[in-house]
């Protein structure tokens, strides 16, 4: 077999090659090279890891596109072919804690909550998810400009302990108040326009509203009683 002599396109080393394999190259316009390991560093692009990463992800945007139908069909049905729950399990059980550890990254964190915040707002409101989004926008803006004790008067949670004491101690005690409600619990009146038991003490002479309730009960027991 006659063969031909040439320059390494990467070394610049003198090789030689079978005559049509030389001949064919010069033809096409290809490199040559002595080796693969100079044919491999001579088809290199040059290109940094992210630039890399972005060709991938291109080229990929661009696969997904041409025929997605026929794509999934014939992932599905490979799928049932090489399907073994027994093997994928201890694949799954192999990889916990590279998954654990993912998901403890800050920008896996950060975009998980994200995407769940957008996720709930989509399921439970629909259409009116970006509303509710941009109202809890704003909730957090408010709450950010106000300080612990503000949002504590402003949801009634500051000294719950103090005022369940107070509470306890209005409720059994037998004297009476000055006010206009009488004896009343925090909360006022009930829903149904029932009084608290703050109501259900003695008739006083400075108290005109709670001496009514008062009398209006013990009428109301005496007839219970006759009864």
């Amino acid at each position: 077999m006659r063969k031909m002599e040439f320059n390494c396109a990467q070394c610049g080393t003198l090789a030689d090659r079978p005559s049509g394999h030389v001949n064919r190259a010069r033809a096409r316009g290809n490199s040559l090279y002595c080796s693969r390991e100079c044919s491999g560093l001579g088809r290199r692009k040059g290109l940094t890891a992210e630039q890399r990463k972005e060709e991938k992800r291109l080229y990929d945007i661009a696969y997904r596109a041409r025929d997605p139908e026929g794509r999934q069909a014939a992932k599905a049905e490979y799928y049932k072919r090489t399907h073994d729950p027994v093997r994928e399990a201890e694949i799954r059980k192999r990889r916990m804690p590279l998954h654990v550890e993912y998901c403890r990254r800050p920008e896996y964190r950060e975009w998980k909550k994200g995407y769940d915040r957008q996720y709930r707002a989509n399921k439970e409101y629909g259409d009116f998810a970006e509303c509710f989004l941009l109202v809890m926008d704003i909730r957090d803006e408010c709450l950010s400009r106000m300080s612990d004790y503000e949002i504590r008067m402003e949801n009634g949670t500051l000294n719950k302990s103090l005022q369940r004491k107070r509470d306890y101690e209005r409720s059994i005690s037998n004297s009476t108040e000055n006010g206009p409600l009488g004896n009343l619990e925090r909360g006022e009146r009930g829903q149904n326009g029932s009084r608290s038991r703050g109501c259900y003490r003695l008739p006083s002479q400075g108290n005109p509203p709670h001496h009514e309730y008062a009398a209006q009960d013990l009428a109301a027991g005496e007839a219970s009683g006759r009864d």
